[in-house]
């Protein structure tokens, strides 16, 4: 079974073709206003998301919340695309609560699989960004 990883990373297009079955594809086999979703939510992390707000306890540089809540929608929208595919989401905002405690921080814990049952799930409500920037 393929597996894509959806990921917001520096530079990215949002998502990781994990394995070999996966990589036979030139590119993740969905619709193009899905990847035309997933680039904007990539390019809004690499224009909004300092590294520096990660040490930002307050969430007041980038908010990780409304962020995550965007990928997360696309990643159930990846799920429904793909049924047959594993699809696994790097959630940000678990990531960014996550480190607070150093001491128990495993930043495999952020990454979880979107099953069949959650991409049909209703998403949350939207959310305006606090930082001002874009909505994705």
């Amino acid at each position: 079974m393929p597996k894509v990883r959806i990921v917001a990373d520096y530079g990215s297009n949002g998502y990781i073709l994990v394995d070999e079955a996966a990589r036979a594809f030139a590119t993740l086999p969905v619709d193009d206003d899905l990847l035309a979703r997933l680039a904007r939510w990539a390019d809004a992390y690499d224009a909004h998301c300092d590294p520096l707000a990660y040490e930002d306890v307050s969430g007041k540089r980038f908010d990780f919340v409304a962020f995550s809540a965007t990928g997360l929608a696309i990643a159930r929208a990846v799920k429904r695309a793909l049924p047959h595919w594993t699809v696994t989401y790097f959630d940000e905002a678990l990531d960014w609560f996550s480190s607070r405690d150093p001491r128990h921080y495993a930043p495999a814990g952020a990454e979880y699989e979107i099953t069949s049952n959650e991409g049909l799930a209703a998403g949350p409500p939207a959310r305006t960004p606090r930082n001002g920037g874009p909505a994705c």
